[in-house]
């Protein structure tokens, strides 16, 4: 059987770590596709500036989900990084964290080959004369002789790339993307006016790296709302005792298969009153007032990490929570309740918070609300602000934005995506991403129908994997779509038997049939 990882980030190098761990390994052929930069480490991860942290701490970061410590275990081991005991780490060290399983298992198994090139195109060969898919061709050129057949495919190519929400891309002194920062800000001269658009997680990679080497001028961060993430709190451990399937299973029951939203908020409001935390409260803390903000987190991290642990393991269940509700209700949620689950997970370092509060001070550093517009007009960049007259006059924008999320907003920057659903293999997802089957990852098709021989794991599917692109949820997505990989062999062999048993019968019918009509002729001409 061959098969074929599409993208050697997180989710390609998750596949690969469950694919070996069953016996049948050795009866596949599996091809691992990736550019040289990316191989491995994916694009989160790949060699970059030091100032780019982790948000999440070495002790709760780790690519075997039996573990929880091994990427901790892994750091003490080696001896090529060395940041001391720290909470945090560089995000390439994890990428080489990666990247060593990918080695070991390269140099172990002469059934895995690493092709050290971008997919251009993917399509699927049809059965003959009918529109049935029978396996699946990736190439890596544009003509047919760059092409290899699979019978599985792990489409695993990570995140989309940056949106670009004022259409700045190509103009100069506009940095697209900030990352990798030790290429993309290297030519921001010191004298430069810097603005980064966008005050979320990637915004903050940007501000750590741009202070430490952009002194001389202050730095403004600006986006609509001007809210940072919040600061990592001391977490808990939480079980929840009224969000369970159990309890969903009733109410889809009372409600002809759906969980209305309203009573799926009543039951998550009861995690928080059973363990008297003011989920009002908490809420309401933030005041689009940055140091105020920030220091709030700080000096309050119990209730914080409390309010922080519960959405985080909101988050870690959303697979079944978010499928539970109505498309109608997903919408609603996503305009009515979102933003408190984007606010309250994935919070920064406390190092960092420190950082940005003694900047801001410091008047190195503003972050900036109320972002309506930005254009480009005789070589300065000018950022319009809500109820301010005077636009601000810029040099040099960063975009910090994030990635984009609907297959309608893809430019070249997406070609294998655009490749792929221009040949129908994928379809949009109405909330963005693309159509996937919940529970198995399996792509669907609007030529093919259900590909059983292709699964996406990542951003790309957060329309139906709602909030499932942290390193956990794509290890427990990669864990799911192997184990079905196996079952599929099974019951390819198991049909291959069967196939071959028919066979044997009806040549052995065949046989008999010829041996008697022989025979017949031999008495016949006795006769």
């Amino acid at each position: 059987m061959r098969v074929a990882i599409v993208g050697m980030g997180t989710a390609g190098v998750s596949v690969l770590r469950q694919l070996v761990k069953y016996k049948q390994f050795k009866k596949l052929e599996v091809d691992l596709y990736d550019d040289a930069d990316r191989m491995g480490q994916g694009e989160p991860f790949q060699n970059d500036s030091e100032d780019f942290l982790i948000n999440v701490p070495v002790d709760h970061l780790s690519l075997n989900i039996d573990n929880v410590l091994e990427f901790r275990e892994w750091y003490n081991e080696q001896d090529t990084f060395d940041y001391g005991d720290a909470e945090y780490l560089p995000r390439y060290v994890f990428g080489h964290y990666m990247k060593s399983y990918l080695e070991q298992f390269d140099t172990t198994f002469d059934n895995v080959n690493v092709i050290k090139h971008e997919v251009t195109h993917m399509y699927v060969e049809e059965q003959k004369s009918e529109i049935i898919p029978k396996r699946i061709v990736v190439c890596t050129g544009d003509d047919v002789n760059s092409c290899q057949k699979y019978d599985y495919v792990f489409f695993t190519i990570g995140t989309m790339s940056y949106q670009d929400p004022f259409g700045l891309k190509g103009l100069k002194g506009y940095i697209h993307s900030p990352y990798p920062a030790n290429q993309t800000l290297a030519e921001v001269d010191d004298n430069e006016a810097v603005a980064i658009i966008g005050t979320g997680l990637a915004s903050l990679d940007v501000v750590r790296h741009a202070l430490s080497h952009h002194q001389h001028r202050p730095i403004v961060m600006a986006s609509r709302s001007g809210k940072l993430p919040s600061v990592r709190g001391t977490m808990q451990d939480i079980m929840f005792q009224f969000v369970t399937i159990e309890n969903f299973d009733a109410l889809k029951a009372k409600n002809m298969g759906v969980v209305p939203l309203e009573e799926a908020v009543a039951l998550f409001k009861k995690e928080f009153e059973v363990r008297d935390i003011p989920l009002e409260k908490l809420l309401k803390r933030r005041k689009y007032d940055a140091i105020r903000d920030l220091n709030y987190d700080l000096n309050h991290p119990e209730e914080v990490g409390a309010l922080q642990s519960i959405f985080e393991t909101l988050k870690e269940n959303m697979d079944w929570i978010w499928n539970s509700l109505s498309r109608e209700d997903q919408e609603q949620f996503l305009n009515k309740y979102h933003r408190y689950l984007r606010e309250n997970t994935n919070p920064m370092p406390r190092e960092t918070a420190q950082l940005l509060v003694d900047e801001i001070k410091a008047g190195h550093l503003q972050v900036l609300s109320g972002l309506e517009h930005v254009r480009q007009f005789y070589g300065k960049y000018r950022l319009r602000f809500k109820n301010v007259d005077e636009e601000m006059k810029m040099d040099v924008i960063i975009n910090a934005t994030g990635p984009k999320k609907h297959l309608s907003q893809l430019d070249e920057d997406d070609a294998l995506l655009l490749d792929v659903a221009n040949r129908q293999i994928v379809q949009a997802h109405p909330l963005g991403g693309i159509q996937i089957v919940p529970s198995t990852n399996e792509v669907i098709s609007p030529l093919y129908g259900t590909l059983n021989n292709m699964r996406a794991i990542g951003q790309m599917t957060n329309g139906v994997n709602f909030e499932r692109n942290g390193v956990t949820m794509i290890i427990q997505q990669a864990v799911r779509a192997v184990e079905n990989l196996y079952d599929t062999y099974k019951a390819k062999k198991s049909l291959e038997k069967e196939a071959r048993k028919q066979q044997k019968k009806a040549e052995e019918k065949a046989k008999k049939k010829k041996e008697k009509k022989k025979d017949k002729k031999k008495k016949k001409k006795k006769k």
